[in-house]
């Protein structure tokens, strides 16, 4: 036994990455980020929701100039890596005359908020990931409401609904429920992501476990972020797989011979699964 710690506290890579010492000094410090990663996808998730809602809207209506602000607006966003978008936020908006003359009418914005962090750094973290989220969340709604067959809202047109209240009453409760793993999914990505957060600051895991790294010339404070992520992101994904199955056998039986997830729409940063969602009529 003492010949095999002897081995593990030499060897190069178990002495760099899975240090006992670093790891039992580490855990806390990280764990208490844990919150804050947390708190920051959820927070972003549920904020790019109806951002996400309103653009897929403006990118199906038929008026050009909803159409093109919507289609570029995407375009850009998912055109670009998330982490420069945090630098032009993080360091450009404090630039802004609005910003400035906001955090001067409220100087409470800098005071401590929850986990010790101020209201300016949350609102920040809040604006990049959530808009960022939303670009993807356009796609995605705009994918699960055209794959309702067009007529389901000509039967609720013709029951005398008005448009928003077929859309309210038929189109969206079925989108949402074909778009549910594919949602799972893209707050997974949003949860990972917040780790981008690290460069400019912000104090999630990532940034936590990089400051015991530095501190202590060891990396091992990096694995037990890692294993906290996947605290989150395991038991998620098979959530995602289970409900993609369900909603297979409800469609059409064949749950386990297609694959969980279509490859079709893949970018850089981000996987949008179309397994699904149904071709429109």
């Amino acid at each position: 036994m003492d010949q095999f710690l002897q081995w593990w506290e030499t060897y190069p890579i178990t002495r760099l990455f899975f240090s006992a010492d670093v790891i039992r000094d580490a855990f806390p410090i990280v764990l208490r980020a844990f919150p804050v990663s947390l708190f920051l996808g959820v927070g972003s998730f549920v904020l790019g929701i109806p951002v996400g809602l309103l653009l897929a809207f403006m990118k199906m209506s038929r008026s050009r100039w909803a159409r093109w602000p919507a289609t570029s607006y995407v375009d850009i966003v998912r055109g670009t890596p998330l982490f420069l978008q945090i630098l032009i936020v993080y360091f450009g908006l404090t630039l802004l005359p609005f910003y400035q003359s906001l955090v001067r009418a409220a100087p409470w914005l800098k005071q401590p908020f929850l986990f010790g962090i101020d209201y300016t750094v949350y609102m920040r973290a809040f604006l990049v990931l959530s808009f960022n989220s939303a670009a993807y969340m356009a796609e995605i709604f705009r994918a699960g409401i055209q794959s309702i067959p067009r007529g389901q809202t000509e039967a609720a047109r013709s029951l005398g609904m008005t448009m928003p209240q077929a859309m309210a009453f038929v189109i969206i409760p079925q989108t949402i429920r074909r778009i549910l793993p594919t949602m799972m999914s893209e707050f997974i990505l949003l949860f990972k992501d917040t780790a981008l957060l690290a460069a400019v600051g912000v104090g999630e895991m990532t940034l936590r476990a990089r400051s015991v790294a530095a501190s202590r010339f060891n990396q091992s404070s990096y694995i037990i972020a890692a294993a906290l992520y996947l605290v989150v992101t395991i038991p998620l994904g098979r959530l995602v797989a289970g409900l993609e199955d369900k909603l297979a056998e409800s469609e059409g039986g064949a749950a386990r011979k297609r694959p969980p997830m279509d490859t079709a729409a893949i970018d850089a940063e981000h996987v949008i699964p179309h397994g699904n969602l149904m071709p429109r009529d």
